[in-house]
């Protein structure tokens, strides 16, 4: 049985990493949560960031293979977080899958960026991610999978509801037609990540639409698919540049696991 601890699973990408995990029969999945566990009782652990002690205690006594990291909170104490789980992944042997963002690029704005391309960030979360990223790949690649993202959308995501409310309540939508982006949702990261692991995958992966649109497209495409006619639209061209992943590794995901942003938008509206 390959025993596997998902930190953060009561978050909105962790509930997701949980469900499509428990249809592997040959996976037992724990998780961590701060306040609404995910899973059945025995099989989730309650943890603050703020006790470090905690996860040492928990990786010890549940001896993982894998750990997935979806955690969020305060930068310091989950970089001390994953500093601790270094340690264990390396004595343990075993595997460590992170997910990190688009936003380790955020100084250049200039194009899309590959895996390949070092991480060049000028706000507190990039550096943060990235800080994350290098301390978990010291001790080795063949132990580590980064898995950055874009933005991520889903049915229920916190972006899906925030848009219906105010398409419901006919508020303006701001969109930015200078700004390029891509998407991915949380159903689809998690089988992405289930692939990654049953074939054992290593480095750094983005998991990331194709494809690249302008978030005036994107919104306009969704809002259309979603039949609401009429909507009140702000233009805002502050914003620009490309604030996009793309991949290098798409060759190595089935054709049923590969995302363009129109995929993200048929799947939130028709499933």
């Amino acid at each position: 049985m390959h025993k596997v601890l998902v930190l953060g699973a009561s978050g909105y990408l962790g509930k997701a990493i949980v469900k499509e995990m428990g249809k592997n029969k040959e996976l037992q999945v724990y998780g961590t949560y701060l306040s609404h566990p995910a899973l059945e009782s025995d099989k989730m652990v309650k943890v603050d960031l703020g006790d470090a002690s905690k996860i040492e205690e928990i990786v010890e006594t549940l001896q993982p293979k894998s750990i997935v990291s979806c955690l969020r909170g305060d930068f310091e104490k989950q970089l001390l977080f994953h500093e601790i789980i270094a340690k264990y992944v390396k004595n343990s042997g075993g595997r460590i899958y992170f997910f990190s963002t688009a936003n380790v690029f955020d100084n250049d704005l200039k194009k899309p960026h590959c895996e390949e391309e070092r991480p060049n960030s000028c706000t507190d979360y990039g550096q943060y991610k990235i800080a994350c990223e290098n301390s978990l790949l010291a001790i080795g690649k063949e132990q580590v999978c980064i898995l950055r993202l874009p933005q991520v959308w889903g049915k229920e995501s916190p972006r899906m509801t925030a848009l219906l409310n105010s398409l419901h309540q006919n508020e303006e939508i701001t969109v930015y037609p200078n700004l390029f982006f891509n998407t991915n949702t949380d159903i689809k990261i998690a089988r992405q990540l289930c692939h990654i692991m049953k074939h054992d995958l290593k480095g750094i992966f983005h998991l990331a639409a194709g494809d690249v649109m302008s978030h005036e497209a994107f919104y306009n495409n969704l809002m259309r698919a979603l039949n609401f006619k009429g909507v009140s639209v702000k233009s805002n061209f502050s914003e620009e540049g490309y604030f996009a992943l793309l991949s290098k590794r798409e060759d190595e995901f089935p054709e049923g696991l590969r995302v363009t942003n129109q995929s993200v938008i048929e799947e939130m509206v028709h499933g």
